[in-house]
């Protein structure tokens, strides 16, 4: 059964500012000296640019996609940057699909991505991650592969700490993420989580133009 559930955030502000705290508790003093904070679009990004302002450190963009089942949505996985797709082989196994039936799939959610990244970051590089603390931040992790595909897609980059951080997170998700990064701040824990919105008493989408916006903010403050 699903908790039940009084939004606990007024809005993705709110709770990036609460997360802010968190963050900044983990890290320490001169907290965002080394550290990058990355948002997983869209919603994500609103959550930590607030993240990012806290820490005076940089902030960038990380676009995972969904992939689905031709013919019939199932979701079935997600894709990240240029890594392989994090699968569901179960539920393909189930629905008696290869990795091969996905091809078509994969190759239009790529281009879809990299449309996004671009758009995002106005044909800005990738902010260097090798070698530093890098913070992803999502407005909510839920029961399936998007924030394992973000995490892969970082990981890949090389950073010498990886720190996933969520106002809330599904409980399966979380024993699952915490193996592949280096911590996990999630500030509600809860089972069964299907749904972020219920969380926040302002959930409105996060628009494609909001989030360049977010991204060629400076950070607002030094470190003290």
């Amino acid at each position: 059964m699903e908790e039940d559930v009084t939004a606990l955030f007024a809005d993705r502000r709110d709770a990036g500012r609460r997360l802010a705290r968190r963050t900044s508790a983990y890290l320490g003093a001169r907290a965002g000296e080394r550290a990058v904070v990355v948002g997983l679009a869209p919603g994500g990004v609103a959550v930590a640019a607030e993240v990012a302002r806290a820490l005076a450190a940089p902030l960038d963009v990380v676009v995972a996609r969904p992939l689905n089942a031709p013919g019939n949505g199932t979701p079935l996985g997600a894709l990240a940057d240029e890594c392989p797709p994090v699968l569901n082989r179960r539920m393909m196994r189930a629905l008696g699909l290869r990795e091969e039936d996905l091809d078509a799939e994969v190759a239009h959610q790529r281009v879809e991505l990299h449309r996004l990244e671009k758009l995002y970051r106005d044909r800005r590089p990738a902010l260097p991650v090798d070698g530093r603390t890098v913070v992803l931040v999502t407005d909510g992790v839920v029961y399936g592969p998007v924030a394992p595909a973000a995490v892969r897609a970082l990981r890949g980059c090389g950073p010498d700490r990886l720190v996933l951080a969520a106002p809330v997170c599904d409980a399966r998700s979380a024993a699952v993420l915490r193996r592949v990064v280096d911590v996990l701040l999630c500030l509600r824990e809860t089972t069964y989580l299907h749904a972020v919105g219920p969380w926040y008493g302002d959930f409105r989408d996060v628009t494609d133009r909001e989030v360049a916006v977010l991204l060629r903010r400076p950070p607002a403050r030094t470190p003290g």
